[in-house]
């Protein structure tokens, strides 16, 4: 079990990390999602990942998977 003093320090530490920041994560999302796309062709790792595992693997919120679809669906109806 962990004491008061360790979970405050944890607590500081969790508010110091940079990558909790919207500004870093817009900043490195690109490379985040690159990264992972790479591992998992590397592994040849080609079945599907649950949207809330890849927001969690690349530091954002769970509906970010669904609105990025979205996004890229607009973008692609949008005539040229």
């Amino acid at each position: 079990m962990q004491t008061a003093a360790q979970l405050s320090g944890m607590k500081h530490s969790l508010h110091n990390d940079i990558t909790t920041s919207p500004a870093w994560q817009g900043e490195h999302i690109d490379r985040l999602l690159g990264f992972e796309i790479l591992s998992r062709s590397l592994r040849a790792q080609y079945e599907p990942l649950d949207p809330a595992r890849l927001a969690d693997k690349v530091g954002l919120d769970k509906g970010s998977a669904f609105r990025i679809v979205q996004q890229i669906q607009r973008s692609q109806l949008k005539p040229s």
